[in-house]
C-alpha cells in the first residue's frame, strides 16, 4: 500500500484548477455574507424616514446584529472542527440567508433587531471557516496571499451594498436591499452543495470517508495513488479541539494579544463602516452622494488588502503595524471639512488602513492554529473581536446622543490605533520569541 504526502500536495499547489475553483467560490460566499452584514447600515436612511425615527436608534439595530454575529462565530466556529467546514459554511448561508430575506417584511425596529440577531448567528459562522478551508489547502508561503483574495469578497459585498442602495433604493424601496441578499445567500449554499469541497486536512486528521480523500487528493495531483492508498499529512499536529487548547502550547500569550487587536480594530471598522452613511449625511452631502463617498471606504479596504498580501506572507504582523501607524492621523481627517474629492480620497485611505488590517488579523489566525483547532481559533478571535464591532456600531449612536461634533468622533476613533500599533508590536515580539506554536508534530494518515 502505497502511502501519498498529502501535505506536500498542498505545499506544490499553483494557483490554477482546484485551488482557483475553491478560492473563487469562497470568495462568493463571503461576498454575500458582507453585503447581508451591511444592508441595514445602507437601508438606515430610507427606514429612518419611512418608520419616522432618529440615526442614534440604529444603534441597537447594528448592534444587536453583530452580537448575533459574535454567538455565530463561537459556536459554528467550533461546529466546522467537529462537523466540518463545509456543512458548517452551508447550512450558516442558508440560515442567514432566509432570515435577511424576512428583514425586508420587518415592520418596526424591534423586529428588524430580532431578525438580524439571529441572521447574525449564521453569518457568523460562514467567516471562520471559510478562512479554516482556504488556510488549509494554501501552500505555507502564500496562504495570507489566498485568504485576501477570498476574503476581499467580504469588502466588495459590503461595499457593493452602497452601490445597491443607491440604484435599487429610488425605485423599489428599502425592502429589496434585503431580499436580494437573502436569495443570493440561499442560492449559493444550495449550489454549494455540488461546487464546495471539505477540507482534506480536516478529513484525514479526523478520520473521515477514504473515499472523499481519495477524489480531493486526486484532484490535487495524486494521479497515481489507487484507491487503496495510505493519506498522510505530515505537519499536523497533535492537539484535542477544546477551549482550554487556545492558551496552551506556544499559544498563552498569542491568542488573547490576537483577541485584544481584534476587538480594537473591529470598533474602528464598524464604527466607519455602519456610521459613515449617516455621519455624512448630516453634513453637506446628499444621501446618494453620502452613501457613495462611504463606499470608498470598503473599495480602498480591497484594494489594500489585495495589495499588502504578499507582505502579510512576508513581514506578517509587521504590517499591522504600519497600518495602525498610518490610520491614526487618516481617521481623525475625516472630521474635517475638505473637498468632496479630498473626502472620497481619505475614506479610501482609511478603508486601506482598517480593513487591510483586519485581512492582515485574519490572515494571522489563520496561520497560528493546527487544523483540528483551527475554526475555533479563527471563530473565537472573530466572536470576541464581535465586542468591538458591537461597541463600534453602538459608539456612534452613544456619540450621537451626546451632540458631539462630527469632527470630535473622528478624532476620538483616532485614539484606538495607537493601541493598536501598541498591541501589534507586542504580538510580534511574542511571536518571534516563540518562533511559531510549539506543539509536538506528528504525522496522520488516512487509510
Amino acid at each position: 500500500m502505497n502511502a501519498v504526502n498529502v501535505s506536500a500536495l498542498i505545499e506544490r499547489q499553483k494557483l490554477g484548477g482546484f485551488a482557483l475553483l475553491l478560492i473563487v467560490w469562497c470568495f462568493i460566499i463571503v461576498l454575500i455574507d458582507g453585503y447581508d452584514q451591511v444592508a441595514a447600515a445602507f437601508a438606515a436612511p430610507a427606514l429612518i424616514h419611512a418608520w419616522h425615527t432618529n440615526a442614534a436608534s440604529f444603534g441597537r439595530v447594528f448592534g444587536v446584529g453583530l452580537f448575533g454575529v459574535l454567538v455565530g462565530s463561537l459556536l459554528l466556529g467550533a461546529s466546522g472542527d467537529r462537523f466540518g467546514r463545509r456543512p458548517t459554511i452551508i447550512y450558516g448561508s442558508i440560515w442567514f440567508g432566509i432570515l435577511t430575506f424576512l428583514c425586508g417584511y420587518a415592520t418596526s425596529l424591534e423586529a428588524l433587531t430580532w431578525l438580524r440577531f439571529f441572521a447574525g448567528i449564521g453569518m457568523g459562522g460562514v467567516v471562520p471557516n471559510t478562512v479554516a478551508l482556504v488556510s488549509e489547502y494554501a501552500p505555507k508561503a502564500r496562504r495570507a496571499t489566498w485568504i485576501t483574495l477570498m476574503f476581499s469578497g467580504f469588502s466588495i459585498g459590503a461595499g457593493g451594498g452602497g452601490a445597491v442602495a443607491s440604484w435599487l433604493l429610488p425605485r423599489y424601496g428599502w425592502p429589496v436591499l434585503f431580499m436580494v441578499g437573502g436569495a443570493a445567500a440561499v442560492s449559493v449554499a444550495l449550489a454549494s452543495f455540488v461546487l464546495l469541497p471539505e477540507s482534506i486536512r480536516f478529513l484525514i486528521v479526523n478520520g473521515r470517508d477514504a473515499r472523499k480523500i481519495h477524489r480531493i487528493a486526486w484532484r490535487l495531483g495524486a494521479t497515481d495513488a489507487d484507491a487503496n492508498a495510505r493519506y498522510v499529512v505530515d505537519d499536523e499536529t497533535r492537539v484535542r479541539a477544546r477551549p482550554a487548547a487556545l492558551f496552551q502550547h506556544g499559544l498563552a500569550w498569542v491568542t488573547p494579544l490576537l483577541w485584544a487587536l481584534f476587538i480594537l480594530n473591529s470598533l474602528a471598522l464598524h464604527f466607519l463602516q455602519n456610521w459613515l452613511p449617516i455621519l455624512f449625511g448630516m453634513g453637506t452631502l446628499s444621501p446618494a452622494r453620502a452613501a457613495q463617498a462611504a463606499m470608498m471606504f470598503p473599495v480602498g479596504g480591497t484594494v489594500g488588502a489585495l495589495a499588502l498580501s504578499r507582505f502579510v506572507d512576508r513581514y506578517g504582523i509587521r504590517v499591522l503595524l504600519l497600518l495602525a501607524v498610518a490610520g491614526c492621523p487618516i481617521a481623525a481627517s475625516l472630521g474635517m471639512p475638505m473637498p468632496t474629492g479630498w473626502l472620497f480620497a481619505a475614506v479610501f485611505a482609511s478603508g486601506v488602513c482598517v480593513i487591510g488590517s483586519q485581512f492582515a488579523l485574519y490572515a494571522v489566525s489563520g496561520m497560528v492554529y493546527p487544523t483540528t483547532l483551527r475554526s475555533t481559533g479563527v471563530g473565537s478571535a472573530i466572536g470576541i473581536g464581535k465586542l468591538g464591532s458591537v461597541a463600534g456600531s453602538l459608539l456612534g449612536g452613544v456619540l450621537l446622543a451626546m451632540h458631539l461634533p462630527v469632527g470630535t468622533l473622528f478624532f476620538n476613533l483616532a485614539t484606538v490605533f495607537v493601541f493598536i500599533a501598541l498591541l501589534a508590536a507586542w504580538l510580534g515580539g511574542v511571536r518571534r520569541g516563540a518562533n511559531a506554536p510549539e506543539i509536538a508534530r506528528t504525522p496522520r494518515a488516512a487509510e
